[in-house]
């Protein structure tokens, strides 16, 4: 039976409770994997090593075009392996295999377009119904997300 690791830091690794499910393939009602039962612990080792990686690591001095390019590359990795993926998430929740596919075809498209967008977006004037005031608006990136789904 295959066993999924959380990825922490890089690295493959147990949960910190040492916990495990198993998922069940909702067509035969066999077992196929194991799935780690994470908890808060989990979180907020993630949280931290992802924050260093945020602010510390080779993502932080990197420009937003080199940003844009590895988005660009995961979206090839997920079209290059969506048949696999489809068949995992298929054997994992029962959904059908076209629907899948569709969908595994059409993220790649997302992170293409944001990849591209990634050093383009600008701050915007926004229009006021007050004279002498000026409003700008800028996106920008306030920190790292966790979030166990399941």
């Amino acid at each position: 039976m295959k066993r999924y690791q959380p990825r922490i830091d890089g690295q493959s690794v147990d949960p910190a409770s040492g916990s495990w499910f198993e998922t069940r393939n909702p067509y035969t009602d066999e077992a196929w994997a194991e799935i780690p039962r994470s908890d808060a612990q989990d979180v907020d080792r993630a949280v931290q090593t992802a924050h260093r990686a945020l602010t510390g690591g080779p993502w932080a001095v990197m420009t937003v075009s080199q940003r844009g390019i590895l988005l660009h590359r995961l979206g090839d990795l997920i079209a290059r392996d969506a048949a696999t993926l489809a068949a995992t998430d298929v054997r994992d929740n029962g959904k059908l295999l076209a629907e899948m596919l569709g969908q595994l075809n059409n993220i790649p498209q997302w992170f293409f377009y944001y990849g591209g967008l990634a050093d383009k977006i600008q701050g915007a004037t926004l229009p006021l119904d007050k004279k002498g005031y000026f409003a700008f608006t800028r996106n920008e990136p306030i920190g790292v997300v966790a979030a166990i789904t399941p």
